[in-house]
């Protein structure tokens, strides 16, 4: 008897389960079409936004190296020699003064203006990138070795491929650029304060030289009295006695000490024709530092104030006698450390990676094709038995 109501509880069982299975299956298969619907609504408008938002990302790499240091170089100091070699890249401290000034909007629009790059929706975006809470930090992000910044990873991401990619192009002239001038500028700053200060310690060495060389026809003059008073004693052998000190007697010619002291009078000339030389040298470096002084404030772009570089030696030394010496070394000095400047500068203003052309957008559209799929059916079931629960309710309410 026990194993009968077991069995027919066992089979009760059975029956509940399907049962459940068909309550479950039939309302989704009255209502397949809707399922069907919805799912495909879901993907359509899934693939559909993903078309619309999609966007591809360019990336480059521009490397610093030794390049910044040898362009800063250039305007420094020249016969000074270094205990040891420059660390490669910008120091972190430089940097961060450097990129607060790249990450204004100003420079960038000069920049746009000075290339004639023309107003256009993308270049537009990029002046609400830099005047967002974030700025350009995202799309320009130093490459940091211990406390030097080597290089910088820049990216873009875009609607179109190559519209990334001229973006980050774009960007990499820019910064750099903007690096250039700001530590061009520097050096040629620090070189026009380095030529003020040692203008006036030559001054200082003209004054000291001409004192001496007072004392030096004083003393000349004194010891040619003392061989017009003392005649005999002037021809006599150098055992005479001259001058006597607290250390003792000194035996040293009358005519000797002359010649001498004409000797340091002459070298003391000397110094001074080679100081006043240099300090002629030292006005046409002022003079050339003053209107280099008033292109930089004319302009931001180390391209244009590299390129404005010669245009400003030529002015300083139109009318001056290049036949001198002492002006044709400034000259040549002028002329050789602008050549280097722009060699390196056009050189070394390029990606050692990228820009890249980036193949595959963002959001992939397999992974949105698959999660649009399972959000639809999800979202089409559940909505095949809310129906069909309504349906239900509302005949029970009815009746």
């Amino acid at each position: 008897m026990q194993e009968q109501l077991d069995s027919n509880s066992h089979n009760d069982g059975e029956l509940g389960d399907e049962i459940s299975l068909i309550d479950i299956v039939k309302p989704l298969w009255q209502s397949r079409w809707l399922i069907i619907f919805v799912t495909l609504s879901v993907v359509a408008a899934a693939l559909a936004g993903s078309y619309y938002f999609k966007s591809y990302k360019s990336e480059g790499i521009v490397q610093f190296k030794s390049v910044i240091p040898a362009v800063k170089g250039i305007y420094t100091n020249t016969n000074t020699e270094p205990d040891t070699e420059p660390s490669s890249g910008i120091s972190l401290a430089d940097y961060q003064r450097y990129s607060a000034a790249f990450s204004t909007s100003k420079p960038f629009a000069d920049f746009v203006s000075e290339n004639k790059l023309g107003s256009t929706v993308v270049i537009n975006s990029l002046y609400k990138t830099f005047a967002s809470p974030n700025g350009i930090g995202k799309q320009i992000e130093p490459i940091k070795d211990n406390n030097n910044v080597v290089g910088l990873n820049i990216n873009f991401a875009s609607r179109s491929p190559e519209i990334a990619q001229q973006m980050v192009s774009l960007l990499g002239r820019y910064v750099m650029d903007s690096l250039n001038y700001q530590i061009i500028s520097d050096g040629l700053k620090f070189r026009r304060h380095e030529i003020i200060v040692n203008s006036g310690i030559l001054n200082n060495v003209i004054i000291k030289n001409k004192n001496l060389l007072e004392a030096y026809r004083r003393r000349s003059a004194d010891l040619k009295l003392i061989a017009k008073r003392y005649p005999e004693s002037f021809r006599k052998a150098p055992t005479q006695v001259f001058f006597i000190t607290a250390n003792g007697t000194s035996y040293l010619p009358l005519e000797t000490q002359l010649m001498a002291t004409e000797v340091q009078a002459s070298e003391a000339n000397e110094s001074i024709r080679t100081t006043k030389r240099e300090l002629r040298q030292n006005a046409l470096w002022l003079e050339y530092f003053d209107r280099v002084n008033a292109l930089l404030d004319k302009t931001q772009s180390g391209d244009v104030l590299l390129r404005g570089l010669e245009s400003v030696k030529e002015n300083v030394f139109k009318g001056k006698n290049l036949d001198d010496d002492a002006i044709r070394d400034v000259y040549n000095e002028i002329t050789s450390n602008n050549q280097v400047a722009i060699g390196l500068y056009l050189e070394k203003n390029t990606f050692i990676s990228g820009p890249t052309l980036p193949t595959y957008s963002s959001p992939s559209k397999r992974k949105v094709l698959l999660a649009s799929l399972v959000l639809g059916l999800f979202l089409s079931v559940l909505l095949a038995f809310v129906r069909n629960w309504w349906r239900d309710n509302w005949k029970k309410v009815s009746g």
